[in-house]
């Protein structure tokens, strides 16, 4: 579920490193002056500039590569280029006429802000470029501050590439392991270069607190129209399709069935 990308051959998979399922995510870094194609394939395609830049390119870029898009190449300007890139599988809309769709950017910091204040800053990043398919969201959380409450996906997987500072990832057990087997929360330890995947219908809920200085983000995410999400410190269930939340009771497997 967890990898770092200084760990991680250059050419392989880190999405897929760090344990995902149906997510792929490539670290792209060229030397000033040096291009690459990106690969053909039916996917949406999410280009984030980390550093550097070239051919318009800036950091803090993100581009989105509808599907069906043409291959780009990318080439880095005169202080190289750092980017990742997102790839979601997926198929042009019914009766799509098969012409390759345009790329769609927007800059971080153009970007409008779901939330900005005390607690950080939270930018839906690609949905602003037009991605359909998935999101890629930048986050910034403040030293000590919390991120979104615990929660897991039955249908959507996540992402996380982490930019810069520390935090800590709380994992919370599913109820019934709690009620059953008393499992307990775990945490983890990242930093700047982890990729933590959280793929669906685990169970395990996760929430985020950065560290003693700020952290910087990035949290890739399906959107499945069929996801159901829970929270677990406020037992509550968001049907996504429905636009519906309400709180449930867990119950072990056994309650209410008679012993014998």
């Amino acid at each position: 579920m967890i990898a770092h990308w200084d760990d991680v051959p250059r050419d392989a998979d880190l999405a897929q490193a760090a344990g995902a399922v149906a997510v792929s995510l490539r670290r792209i870094e060229l030397a000033p002056g040096e291009q690459v194609e990106l690969p053909h394939r039916r996917t949406e395609d999410v280009l984030y500039v980390v550093a550097g830049g070239g051919d318009g390119l800036r950091a803090g870029d993100c581009v989105v590569y509808p599907v069906p898009h043409e291959a780009p190449t990318l080439r880095a300007g005169d202080e190289g280029l750092k980017a990742l890139l997102f790839a979601t599988p997926a198929e042009p809309p019914p009766f799509h006429p098969g012409t390759p769709e345009e790329p769609r950017a927007i800059n971080v910091g153009d970007a409008e802000a779901a939330y900005e204040g005390e607690g950080g800053r939270w930018v839906l990043l690609a949905r602003q470029a037009g991605a359909q398919h998935a999101g890629v969201n930048f986050g910034r959380l403040e030293a000590g501050k919390d991120g979104a409450p615990p929660h897991c996906h039955s249908a959507d997987e996540e992402l996380f590439v982490f930019l810069e500072g520390r935090a800590t990832f709380e994992l919370w057990p599913s109820p019934l392991t709690v009620l059953e087997r008393q499992a307990e929360r775990e945490t983890i330890e990242v930093r700047a270069g982890h990729v933590v995947s959280r793929p669906p219908s685990t169970g395990v809920s996760h929430s985020l607190r950065a560290g003693d200085e700020s952290a910087s983000f990035l949290v890739y995410g399906t959107r499945r129209a069929n996801d159901v999400c829970y929270y677990p410190r406020s037992n509550k269930i968001y049907w996504r399709g429905l636009g519906l939340i309400a709180r449930l009771e867990p119950l072990s497997y056994d309650d209410g069935e008679p012993e014998d």
